[in-house]
């Protein structure tokens, strides 16, 4: 609206609200239609952010099908209670047996019960008890001040870890010190030397009367019957890739049947996920590009050969023939007439279990030709990823939408310029028909006056 309210007094005609329709129709033929661009631009924007996610999750679906990674990873069958077993990747696909499962054991002592654990044993003297542990002595000293607490402090302090010492409250004035070897298969061993020359007085060695509840042992048992013997109930060296993890000791009766193969399930929810994602791709490209004559609706990039030719691409990959004669229709992958894509994934399945070599090379390539999923990866990797194609139209739509908006606020100065000044000419000539509108009022009371007077 213009800013002079009195505009229109003198003529009548010139008015603001003349000048606001003016300015109505110039907007209507020059800035509404920059208007309508920029808000196309911010939708196309929004419409590239989806666009970019569904094809960056696409990708990565091809990118797991075709890396080496995904056929490397290994299933485990026939693990127990006794027995669990870890294969890494690219391990050796194999079975075998494993039977007389005697766990390793870690050496425990328990000491005589004392009645408290804080005051000084009875009756005890003074000198050293040496604990020997896989090769470490621990040698503690000892006064007839020592309690059950110092004691377990001592050892602990002295250990570096190779035992450690606990006080157990057995009862309600029941307490016994246990030792407790770190590792399995590693027995404790002990002297005392009391340096007391009293004869009255005892021993720790004496005093704790030490008892053997669990003694050490190694781990024994036959992997497809041959004899094993291990320190540890932990096992990585037996095969190679393979962890075997002793939990229990197996009965006489009790066998694990351990069988190591490649993972189908990984790959299996690998390909769903990749299917998946092809649907949501290219429905969602279908959405953006389409064009209904009847009702006259059309996508938002229906103008953009840039994304029509995406869904194309891929299209055309997935549906190729090798030079073998294979294609994805032989593992259960299928497009129907309306391009939605679907797993068989009993035919997927046989197909693994029959030829997972002639699986892998088809989908990864055999080193001489590339994979159908190498293709579709390399495909992918042109357009998402910085500076690729996918990144030049982004920076294609924010160049035009720039421009856009910077040719938007141009037009809209210049009319804001231009209806200033209209608004000023109105306002000279509303005065100056105003003023002659007086003049003419005036002269025309002197006609009537001179008339009357005759």
């Amino acid at each position: 609206m213009s800013t002079i309210n009195s505009l229109g007094i003198g003529s009548g005609v010139l008015t603001s609200d003349l000048i606001d329709k003016l300015r109505a129709a110039d907007e209507s033929r020059i800035t509404k239609p920059l208007e309508k661009k920029i808000e196309l631009g911010v939708q196309k924007e929004d419409a590239y952010t989806m666009l970019n996610s569904l094809m960056t999750t696409f990708q990565s679906s091809t990118s797991a099908l075709e890396g080496d990674n995904l056929y490397l990873s290994r299933a485990v069958t026939g693990n127990t209670d006794a027995v669990t077993v870890k294969a890494d990747a690219g391990s050796n696909v194999q079975n075998f047996t494993i039977t007389d499962v005697n766990k390793a054991e870690a050496d425990v002592w328990n000491s005589a019960t004392q009645t408290t654990s804080d005051k000084a044993i009875t009756n005890l003297g003074a000198g050293t008890m040496t604990f020997t542990i896989d090769g470490k002595d621990i040698a503690i000293d000892y006064t007839s001040d020592s309690t059950l607490d110092s004691i377990k402090d001592a050892i602990n302090d002295a250990s570096d870890g190779k035992m450690t010492a606990s006080v157990l409250q057995t009862g309600s004035a029941s307490y016994e010190l246990v030792l407790t070897a770190k590792d399995t298969n590693k027995a404790i061993s002990f002297t005392d030397s009391n340096t007391n020359g009293d004869v009255n007085a005892t021993s720790l060695q004496d005093a704790l009367s030490l008892d053997n509840v669990q003694p050490s042992q190694a781990a024994t048992f036959k992997y497809n019957g041959i004899e094993i013997t291990r320190d540890t109930n932990e096992i990585k060296d037996l095969i190679v890739g393979v962890s075997i993890t002793l939990n229990e000791n197996q009965e006489s009766s009790d066998s694990a049947s351990i069988k190591i193969e490649q993972n189908s399930t990984s790959i299996s929810s690998e390909m769903a996920l990749f299917v998946n994602g092809y649907n949501s791709l290219i429905t969602n490209l279908n959405d953006m590009t389409s064009s209904n004559r009847e009702s006259g609706a059309v996508g938002i990039f229906n103008d953009e050969s840039f994304v029509k030719n995406i869904s194309r691409d891929i299209t055309k990959l997935i549906t190729n023939v090798n030079a073998n004669g294979n294609s994805l229709i032989d593992y259960g992958i299928d497009i129907d007439r309306y391009g939605v894509m679907s797993l068989d994934e009993t035919k997927f399945a046989d197909k693994f279990v029959n030829d997972p070599k002639g699986m892998e090379s088809f989908f990864t390539g055999d080193g001489t030709t590339k994979g159908i999923f190498t293709e579709l990866n390399d495909k992918m990797t042109s357009y998402t990823g910085y500076g690729k194609l996918l990144s030049n139209f982004s920076d294609q739509l924010k160049a035009n939408q720039t421009s856009v908006t910077e040719q938007y606020d141009k037009q809209k100065a210049a009319l804001t310029s231009r209806y200033e000044i209209l608004t000023k000419k109105f306002t000279a000539y509303d005065s100056i028909i105003s003023r002659a509108n007086a003049e003419f009022s005036s002269l025309e009371s002197m006609i009537k006056s001179q008339y009357v007077s005759r």
